[in-house]
């Protein structure tokens, strides 16, 4: 089994359909990149739930955070292999996210998001959660920020891939 995957996080403005993405982090070859992304003038949707999970407020966004433009050039230009996939926990929520960000761009994105779940046995589903969950609690990681949760996501596919 492949282990050298590249992993997708994204944290946005709410679970909601009118929620956008407002940080996104890949690790891909050992590199790790994230970026905070200032929300667009029709992004209005945001939950308070939402931010005390990740505690990114949106003035931070507005002050730190770079352009849809920016950021969707700078992840093309991150993974400029052609057809990339990128594995996510939450692939539907993510996926969505990231058209939300390349279509305010205007911009075409080069990768393609897919279920991380799609390459570990479904009876190591539970396991993969529950490894997560501690990895979570054990404090070695802000949950709930992008660049600590696709290294995260990474160890516990690593662990569960190797345990047999």
């Amino acid at each position: 089994m492949k282990t050298d995957i590249g992993i997708i996080d994204i944290e946005a403005s709410g679970l909601h359909f009118d929620s956008y993405p407002i940080e996104i982090a890949i690790l891909r070859q050992g590199i790790c990149k994230s970026w905070l992304i200032k929300p667009e003038k029709n992004w209005t949707y945001w939950c308070e739930t939402a931010e005390s999970l990740h505690g990114i407020k949106r003035r931070d966004l507005y002050e730190n955070g770079l352009s849809v433009c920016d950021v969707a050039h700078q992840i093309n230009e991150f993974l400029s292999d052609s057809d990339t996939v990128l594995y996510s926990d939450a692939n539907r929520w993510d996926d969505d996210w990231v058209s939300t960000l390349y279509f305010a761009a205007k911009i075409e994105r080069n990768f393609y998001v897919d279920s991380i779940y799609d390459l570990i046995d479904k009876e190591k589903w539970h396991e993969f959660d529950a490894h997560k969950a501690l990895l979570a609690e054990s404090g070695r990681f802000r949950h709930h920020r992008a660049a600590e949760d696709v290294r995260m996501i990474k160890e516990t596919f690593l662990h569960i891939t190797k345990t047999k």
